[in-house]
């Protein structure tokens, strides 16, 4: 059996490689620790709610978006108390995996990769609307975070590979921030039009692929690492295109 090397970014507590994210502005008062599980989560997500309207506002960029990551882990809690859910263990720890990046990428206790460094750089800036800052947090978790988050949530418990099971427990935490992000450029209007013209989030088929390919780098630290820095790239691009709309409309 393949055993996974525990070095950043696949590591259980490891951030980041180093050299990412220098110099970023990092919020405090998260609580030290991380969650265990998924009410850990969603008290995690509510203290660092607290915080971050206390210090910086609720039109802070990060505020913007953890008010509706903690909107979605509320529904995936919701998910866990429906009988007719199956795999509830997977889902549960991809849950607590998925937002231990997150924390960690945010909270001050690592490198900051690049993708959430492009929120954390300009999340004061008037000019932005909530709702595009809420977005370009949901491209950095989905499309950076996930995908190692199912690696690892598969290799804690023991799972042989990503298969069928996993990938119905990685839809349902996609459909769910797929279902909210409808829900809130509903509410938005015509202001921000343009975040639907980028293929930026949830795309559902090419992080399922990037799931498979981390699978077969696992053991491969140096070609792991390697694919989740471009990825980071590649999301922070994104990220830094939608920012330019955001502040130009």
């Amino acid at each position: 059996m393949t055993t996974m090397i525990e070095r950043p970014p696949g590591g259980p507590d490891a951030g980041p490689p180093s050299g990412r994210g220098r110099g970023v502005a990092l919020p405090t008062g998260l609580p030290s620790g991380l969650p265990d599980d998924v009410d850990g989560v969603v008290a995690a997500l509510e203290r660092w709610q607290e915080v971050l309207e206390r210090d910086h506002g609720v039109r802070d960029g990060l505020a913007c978006f953890n008010r509706l990551y903690l909107r979605v882990t509320r529904d995936i809690r919701a998910l866990l108390d429906d009988e007719e859910v199956c795999g509830k263990d997977f889902l549960a720890r991809l849950d607590v995996e998925f937002a231990r990046r997150y924390l960690r990428a945010t909270g001050g206790g690592a490198a900051v990769p690049r993708a959430w460094a492009v929120l954390l750089d300009r999340r004061a800036e008037p000019g932005i609307d909530p709702v595009r800052f809420a977005v370009v947090g949901i491209t950095a978790h989905v499309n950076l975070d996930l995908a190692p988050a199912v690696v690892r949530t598969c290799t804690v418990l023991g799972r042989s590979a990503p298969g069928p099971a996993e990938r119905a427990d990685y839809r349902a935490v996609n459909d769910t921030f797929a279902r909210h992000l409808d829900t809130l450029l509903g509410q938005s209007g015509p202001r921000c039009d343009a975040v639907t013209d980028v293929p930026v989030v949830l795309a559902r088929e090419v992080t399922w692929r990037q799931v498979l390919q981390l699978w077969e780098q696992r053991s491969r630290p140096t070609e792991y690492e390697r694919e989740i820095d471009a990825l980071d790239r590649r999301t922070a691009l994104i990220g830094r295109g939608l920012l330019t709309l955001g502040a130009l409309t």
